[in-house]
């Protein structure tokens, strides 16, 4: 697997917050991987914003069925959640995603792997070796 790491940069009014995201796709476009962060009350730890999360997608997410929660590192050393599920969005095809959690600083990191639940065993090894792969790295705020 090759590294990949965004290069986006931008300017922040001081009363402003900024959200972030890298998608990868797979090339049959059957599965995919979101990774995102974004401003968080820093009174939330770990497991708070992994219980938010999980309700969300229970409130929201028709035919939403849980397989497992557990713990989990990420390469660049946070430990934190992950959600493996199924649910069943309108057009009626079935998808399996599995969902990390991690909060620190004031900040929510989410990755959410994603397949149809009926290519989900062709994919699996490929998204938990992304999982496997992904890192946060401290951020670079740089003054004006």
């Amino acid at each position: 697997m090759k590294r990949s790491r965004t290069q986006l940069a931008a300017s922040t009014p001081d009363d402003w917050h900024f959200k972030e995201s890298i998608t990868l796709l797979a090339p049959k476009g059957n599965a995919n991987v979101i990774f995102s962060s974004e401003p968080l009350d820093g009174k939330y730890d770990t497991e708070a914003y992994a219980n938010i999360q999980g309700d969300l997608l229970y409130r929201e997410f028709p035919g939403f069925r849980q397989f497992s929660l557990e713990e989990f590192v990420l390469v660049s050393g946070q430990q934190g959640l992950l959600r493996r599920f199924e649910w069943t969005p309108p057009d009626g095809a079935p998808v399996t995603q599995m969902q990390f959690y991690y909060a620190s600083n004031g900040r929510g990191y989410t990755a959410t792997a994603t397949a149809t639940s009926k290519d989900i065993s062709e994919v699996e090894l490929q998204l938990s070796e992304i999982l496997d792969g992904l890192a946060i790295e401290p951020l670079a705020i740089e003054p004006q």
